[in-house]
């Protein structure tokens, strides 16, 4: 299996002004939840995208040109993949994602 490039996405996150603030297999969650990165297997210099149905559309479209902007100087791809909605499980400290198209 090949190694995913957390340091490059830690880098492209950070030009932003946020934080990685943790990674969990192909994902990479951000401080305060806006946006979230899931490496794509398929291409290793691509980086899906996935808004928080909460974050703002002009919040979003700002985030998202910073993101490929970022991205584009590293020779990554950022592509726009949908959005996400993150529940905690009652009475647990887990949380389930819910990806939409």
């Amino acid at each position: 299996m090949e190694l995913r490039p957390l340091g490059i996405a830690k880098e492209i996150i950070e030009d932003t002004g946020l934080e990685l603030t943790y990674n969990y297999d192909d994902l990479v969650f951000v401080q305060h939840n806006p946006f979230m990165i899931q490496f794509d297997d398929d291409n290793s210099k691509n980086l899906k995208l996935y808004f928080n149905v909460d974050c703002e559309k002009d919040a979003a479209e700002k985030l998202e040109a910073q993101l490929k902007n970022a991205a584009l100087q590293r020779d990554f791809t950022i592509t726009p993949s949908g959005k996400f909605e993150m529940t905690q499980k009652e009475g647990t400290e887990e949380i389930d994602i819910k990806f939409i198209d």
